[in-house]
């Protein structure tokens, strides 16, 4: 059903495709839940995408050929650090979260990690709740300048 492809650092058609998805999230995300920490232009949502391509790996999900989500990873000690989770707004709710999840579990368990991480906004309590529902705790919080990430985390 879906399948999932590492891109490569500077694989230009795909990373746009991030772009892309992330920018759908980012105006979603606004717009139901007044949230704007993802609400950029395309713009400034290509050139974070172009920045984090020199860190982390990046992922697309795929339903046949169709792009439908992506998420980044980065192994941290002996942790497997995710960012980005988002799926194509139209598809939410669907299962291709879960799905992720899963794959990123998967890959952490490939290299070696012994927990999956990642940082949450506290106003993204839909976020909070779907990573709470599968098994994730919070173990800690990031002050910045605009807003507190909740640091959530899962033993694998």
């Amino acid at each position: 059903m879906y399948s999932i492809c590492r891109i490569r650092k500077f694989d230009i058609l795909n990373l746009k495709r991030v772009s892309d998805i992330l920018y759908e999230c980012g105006k979603d995300m606004a717009m139901k839940y007044d949230l704007h920490h993802w609400d950029n232009s395309h713009v400034k949502t290509w050139l974070i995408v172009m920045l984090c391509a020199l860190k982390n790996n990046i992922y697309l999900v795929y339903n046949e050929e169709k792009t439908v989500a992506t998420f980044q990873t980065r192994k941290v000690e002996e942790s497997l650090l995710f960012k980005k989770l988002a799926i194509t707004p139209a598809l939410m709710g669907g299962g291709i979260g879960s799905y992720c999840l899963a794959e990123i579990e998967r890959i952490a368990k490939e290299v070696g990690c012994t927990e999956v991480i990642c940082e949450v906004y506290d106003k993204s309590e839909h976020a909070m709740s779907f990573y709470e529902h599968r098994g994730y705790t919070i173990y800690g919080a990031i002050e910045t300048f605009k807003y507190k990430e909740l640091k959530m985390r899962r033993k694998v």
